[in-house]
């Protein structure tokens, strides 16, 4: 009886230790989504004491996050980014300013016709969370509150794209569009009675029909150096087609230990529809507006 009781015992051993292994070397099934991102916040400090060069002491800082969802099956594909940045600067002189402000969303589905080219339609929304002021304008005098010159919506462009998108791997895509539809908003009376962002004086609305290419591009040059860049063209069917929209952005994130992150962010812009001014106020073409940021603080990535 205890002989047959052991090798009952053994067998069941045997047979459990089986289905372990068996169901141990079932891998567990991979979603379809795949998830990634950095976010974090930077501060930067400048005290001047008997400068002779000049300059003002000033502190700064700024929050941000940069992430993708992405989905792949079959032949569909649908890419989803969200790129946001918000940072403000302390001047003796100034009080706060904003130095960047920045709400980007943009979603693309896609249809695969060969090994990397795909039918797609891209839609993107660009606009900015708060009210901008005029470097030399102080909102916190009196009187000053009213004489900003951007604000949420004002400008917000969005942009509808369908052409062909190619991607030889999950790091590139390049979307060439010869049907894009441009609009830009200004929602703000006060701007949008000003004619501001190439609206007519009074509208809301400027809508804008044409072709457009839109390049996006990641790489990890290492375990802790992280690169991404947006490069967006855009050019109207009217009388001024040839004359190139463009909104460039490019960012790198250097992780030097557990905490710390330096990051490094550019946007170059030209629109062809926001016409500058000079000092004294006179009317001037458009112009190539350009920021940089460089900031040290915490980060985490995903």
């Amino acid at each position: 009886m205890k002989k047959t009781l052991f090798s009952l015992a053994l067998v069941a051993s045997m047979a459990t230790s089986a289905f372990a292994q068996e169901t141990d070397s079932v891998a567990a099934p991979q979603s379809n989504w795949k998830v990634s991102g950095i976010t974090g916040a930077n501060t930067a400090q400048t005290a001047l004491v008997n400068w002779s060069a000049g300059g003002e002491n000033s502190v700064a800082w700024n929050v941000y996050l940069n992430a993708t969802a992405n989905y792949k099956k079959d032949k569909w594909s649908w890419d989803n980014a969200l790129v946001t940045d918000f940072g403000m600067t302390y001047t003796t002189s100034n009080e706060w300013l904003k130095n960047v402000d920045k709400l980007n969303l943009s979603s693309k589905v896609g249809h695969l016709i060969s090994r990397h080219w795909s039918i797609s339609a891209l839609g993107d929304l660009l606009t900015q969370f708060s009210r901008g002021y005029d470097a030399s304008t102080n909102p916190n005098v009196s009187g000053n509150r009213d004489k900003y010159i951007s604000n949420l919506f004002a400008p917000g462009y969005l942009t509808a794209a369908l052409g062909a998108d190619y991607k030889p791997n999950d790091n590139f895509s390049l979307l060439l569009s010869p049907i894009t539809g441009k609009m830009t908003f200004v929602l703000d009376k006060k701007l949008s009675d000003a004619g501001a962002f190439g609206v007519k004086p009074g509208k809301k609305l400027l809508a804008e029909l044409g072709a457009s290419v839109v390049a996006n591009y990641k790489q990890k040059f290492a375990s802790n150096i992280d690169f991404s860049t947006k490069l967006t063209l855009f050019t109207a069917y009217n009388s001024d087609f040839g004359n190139i929209d463009v909104n460039w952005d490019m960012m790198i994130a250097f992780k030097i230990n557990k905490f710390l992150t330096t990051t490094l962010t550019t946007n170059l812009i030209y629109d062809d529809n926001v016409k500058s001014v000079d000092k004294a106020g006179n009317p001037r073409g458009p112009k190539v507006q350009f920021r940089e940021v460089l900031g040290l603080g915490l980060a985490y990535s995903f």
